[in-house]
């Protein structure tokens, strides 16, 4: 019988929907609350922007030092694994230019793309960060950060700067297999050329988790066996907006 590690022990290890994973999540929670509270203050919308972009700005931060973190951790540490072909790191660039910009287009892209990219590294996290020490870099920067881009996209909305719609979810939708489509070229080039043979973005080539595993099981071919996704995507999305 495993013995039950306490919180507080050193061994103690996050798992989806354990403890450790609702800390953060209610962290993340948290973090939006307090967000919202001090933006609805402001009256105007540009001294709101200037608050998203500010956050925006730590969660680069946060993304690059956890990213560096992992050239002491990671053995097979790849320069070309940190190009932005990730959902989360093109919503972290994106949402520093939808606060410069104001525009609509890219804020319905962090609100929607980002705030889903970064729900899925929650629930279906990579081999790597599964199971993962609660007290190391390695979970404080993978959680951390994906917390953080979720109250930055979603502060668009809580903020009143955009309030996105079905139609936004929709072509949005259509947008993310296009961004998968790239990123499994990008992955085809790198492993043909020898840049980086393992590159895996969007688990385009080889499934990392229990859940796309299935959806392979079932459509056994690269790239389009993310298909499944889509629908559960447009109802998180769905979920999302009526909730807001």
């Amino acid at each position: 019988m495993k013995q039950k590690v306490s919180f507080f022990s050193k061994e103690f290890r996050i798992s989806v929907f354990g403890a450790g994973w609702w800390f953060y999540v209610l962290l993340t929670a948290l973090g939006l609350l307090v967000l919202t509270v001090i933006g609805n203050k402001m009256p105007d919308a540009k001294d709101r922007l200037r608050l998203i972009l500010i956050m925006s700005i730590i969660e680069l931060i946060v993304l690059r030092l956890y990213k560096f973190s992992l050239k002491g951790i990671r053995s097979n540490y790849n320069y070309f694994n940190e190009l932005p072909c990730y959902l989360c790191n093109q919503s972290t660039l994106l949402c520093i230019i939808a606060a410069l910009t104001n525009d609509q287009h890219l804020m319905a892209f962090c609100i929607i793309i980002g705030t889903f990219g970064a729900i899925l590294a929650f629930v279906m996290p990579d081999s790597y960060n599964k199971d993962q020490l609660f007290y190391s870099k390695q979970a404080v920067g993978f959680y951390g950060y994906h917390g953080l881009l979720i109250a930055t996209c979603l502060s668009f909305y809580a903020l009143k700067v955009y309030i996105p719609n079905l139609k936004d979810a929709f072509w949005n939708m259509f947008l993310i297999f296009l961004l998968a489509t790239v990123a499994h070229v990008v992955n085809y080039v790198l492993r043909r050329t020898g840049l980086n043979p393992e590159a895996n973005y969007v688990f385009t080539y080889d499934p990392d988790n229990v859940i796309l595993k299935k959806f392979y099981s079932l459509i056994p071919i690269k790239l389009l066996y993310l298909l499944p996704i889509m629908p559960i995507f447009g109802l998180i999305s769905f979920v999302i907006l009526l909730i807001m």
